[in-house]
């Protein structure tokens, strides 16, 4: 009785071991791009938590801006939507900032953009 006891307890705890699943990993964070798009990724990085103080001056094309952001905005998972407002930016960004703010967000988030159309003149 007392080696079927032992038997029994040894093959529960086995197959907890063999069965686990190895734990929850988490959301995958893309990789750092390297070069020339490492700094494009950090100033869109340092916008994106807003670690960065920007120009309490109004941009031009602050109607462009405001509906580019609103994209992003939409495009964000659930989680940061509710922590960013993405949109409340529009105005304050140069078109290098607001670059860089879409490149972070496409790599970080793995979201894909449309395309931009460039008018032919």
């Amino acid at each position: 009785m007392k080696y079927i006891i032992l038997i029994l307890s040894i093959s529960f705890v086995s197959t907890n071991f063999i069965f686990a699943s190895g734990g929850i990993s988490g959301g995958g964070i893309a990789n750092i791009p390297q070069g020339q798009d490492r700094e494009k990724y950090h100033l869109g990085k340092a916008i994106f938590n807003q670690e960065i103080s920007l120009d309490s001056k109004t941009i031009s094309n602050a109607s462009d801006q405001e509906e580019r952001l609103e994209y992003l905005q939409g495009s964000l998972p659930n989680t940061e939507k509710r922590r960013v407002n993405l949109p409340e930016l529009s105005g304050k960004l140069s078109e290098e900032q607001l670059q860089a703010l879409e490149y972070f967000v496409q790599v970080r988030f793995n979201i894909k953009l449309p395309e931009k159309k460039k008018d032919k003149q």
